[in-house]
């Protein structure tokens, strides 16, 4: 017989939550129906207190390179969307008005070799 877990939310609340974040901040997947396909609970995951329920978005087609999904990180105990990890696997917290963490000048220093 499988573990029981005590949690706040289910794993349907966790894609509404995380499909409702989608759409605020305009990202891009398909969150599928099925939460076998689309969901998995960890009682630990990084920079999250508590449980943490991941939301998988289908990003295919894609035309660049790296994962073909991007992940919501939602926590249990919050019930919000603490970041997103994209399909490079870089967290990135859209809800946050400096969605980085390089000031203007750090982010100039890296890339100023580009131009």
């Amino acid at each position: 017989m499988g573990e029981t877990r005590v949690t706040k939310l289910t794993a349907s609340q966790a894609i509404k939550i995380a499909r409702d974040y989608q759409e605020k901040y305009n990202l891009y997947g398909l969150i599928h129906d099925n939460v076998e396909v689309s969901v998995k609970f960890y009682n630990e995951f990084y920079r999250i207190k508590g449980s943490a329920w991941l939301v998988v978005a289908d990003i295919t087609p894609k035309q660049y390179e790296g994962d073909n999904e991007i992940t919501f990180v939602v926590s249990d105990e919050e019930g919000i969307v603490d970041h997103v990890l994209d399909h490079n696997g870089i967290p990135q917290r859209y809800h946050v008005s400096s969605n980085r963490d390089y000031s203007d000048q750090e982010f100039e220093a890296i890339f100023e070799d580009d131009e």
